[in-house]
C-alpha cells in the first residue's frame, strides 16, 4: 500500500514537478551559456570604456583583473557561476560609477519596474474586458467594429512612437502629465508610461477575449443553457465568460513577467530607472555582470510567472490536470 501511494504521488505532483524543475535548471543554465558568450562576442572591451583609451598599461591590465578578464574563459565561465550562486550577481563598475553589486542595482530598481507593471497591467485589464465583451456581445456591429479598430490600433503601434506622442500631447501640449526633465512624485509620473503600456496591452487581450468569447457562444454549453431558458446576459456573465477568461489569464500571466522584465523602450523614453534602463545601460557601458545579472533575473521572473499561470490554469479548469488518455 505504501509503495502504492507513493507511486501515484510521483506520477500526480512529484514527478512533474521533478521534470519541470530539471528543464527550468537546464533552461537557465543554457541561457547563462548564451549571454555570456553574447556578451564577449559584442564589439567594444568594457576596460576601454571604463578607463578611455589614455590609461597605462599597468591600469588596463589592473582594472581586466578585477573584472575577471584576465583568464581563460572557462575560467572566467566559472566566476560568473560563483557569482550567481553567492547571490551577488557580479560587481558593476561602470553604472554606479563605483563597485557595487549587480543584485543591490537590481533590488534598487525593481520597485520602479513592478509599480509599473502592476499599474500597466490593470490599465489594461480595465480597457480590454469592456472592448472584448462588447465585441463578442454585438459581432459585426457598430461597437464590435469600434473595439476592433481600437484594438488594432494598440496593437500596431509600437512603443517608440506612443511614448513620445504620449508625452508630445499629455504632457507637453496639454501638461496634465509631467516631462522626465520635471521633478513629480511617483504617482504623477507613473501614469502616463502605464497607460501607455496598458492601451498597447489592452490591444491583445481585447482580440483574445473577443475570440475565446465568440468560440463560448457558439459552442454546445451555451446552447445547452439557452435551451433551459437562460437569458443571452445570463449565458454571457455567468457561463461563456468564466470559460472563456482561461486563455486570457495565461497571456495576463506571460505579460506581466515580460513587464517585470523591464519594458525597454518606454522605462527609456519616460526617463524610469527601473530593470529596463539598467539593463540598456549595461549594454551602453559593456558591463557585462549587469547585463548578465539582468537577463538571468528576466529568465528568473518568466519561469516563475510561467508557474503560476499554468497553476492558475489547472485550479480554474481541471480538465488540465488530467493526464492524458492513450489511443
Amino acid at each position: 500500500m505504501m509503495q502504492q501511494a507513493l507511486a501515484a504521488a510521483w506520477r500526480q505532483w512529484a514527478g512533474p514537478l521533478f521534470r519541470r524543475s530539471v528543464r527550468n535548471l537546464a533552461m537557465i543554465l543554457g541561457l547563462i551559456a548564451l549571454v555570456f558568450c553574447a556578451v564577449r562576442l559584442a564589439p567594444g572591451d568594457p576596460v576601454d570604456h571604463l578607463l578611455g583609451e589614455q590609461a597605462t598599461v599597468a591600469e588596463r591590465a589592473a582594472l581586466r583583473h578585477r573584472l575577471h578578464l584576465d583568464g581563460p574563459l572557462h575560467r572566467q565561465f566559472g566566476q560568473m557561476v560563483v557569482e550567481i550562486a553567492d547571490g551577488t550577481l557580479g560587481t558593476s563598475y561602470a553604472v554606479a560609477g563605483q563597485p557595487v553589486a549587480v543584485s543591490a542595482l537590481i533590488w534598487k530598481r525593481f520597485p520602479s519596474t513592478a509599480a509599473l507593471a502592476l499599474t500597466a497591467l490593470a490599465i489594461a485589464v480595465t480597457l480590454a474586458l469592456p472592448l472584448g465583451i462588447a465585441g463578442a456581445r454585438h459581432a459585426n456591429r457598430w461597437p464590435d467594429h469600434m473595439g476592433r479598430l481600437t484594438a488594432l490600433f494598440a496593437v500596431s503601434t509600437p512603443a517608440f512612437v506612443s511614448g513620445p506622442l504620449a508625452l508630445l500631447v499629455f504632457a507637453v501640449a496639454l501638461r496634465w502629465a509631467p516631462t522626465p526633465a520635471h521633478e513629480a512624485s511617483e504617482l504623477a509620473s507613473l501614469a502616463l508610461p502605464a497607460a501607455v503600456i496598458g492601451f498597447a496591452l489592452s490591444g491583445r487581450l481585447a482580440r483574445l477575449l473577443r475570440a475565446s468569447l465568440l468560440e463560448t457562444l457558439a459552442s454546445d454549453m451555451a446552447l445547452a443553457w439557452r435551451a433551459r431558458g437562460a437569458s443571452e446576459r445570463r449565458v454571457l456573465w455567468r457561463h461563456a465568460l468564466p470559460n472563456a477568461i482561461l486563455p486570457v489569464l495565461t497571456l495576463l500571466g506571460l505579460q506581466l513577467a515580460a513587464l517585470l522584465g523591464g519594458a525597454l523602450v518606454t522605462e527609456k523614453v519616460f526617463g524610469r530607472k527601473g530593470l529596463g534602463t539598467l539593463l540598456l545601460d549595461g549594454v551602453a557601458t559593456r558591463d557585462y555582470a549587469v547585463v548578465q545579472g539582468c537577463v538571468l533575473v528576466i529568465a528568473a521572473l518568466y519561469i516563475v510567472a510561467s508557474a503560476v499561470t499554468q497553476w492558475t490554469a489547472r485550479r480554474l479548469d481541471p480538465r488540465l490536470s488530467l493526464p492524458a488518455v492513450e489511443a
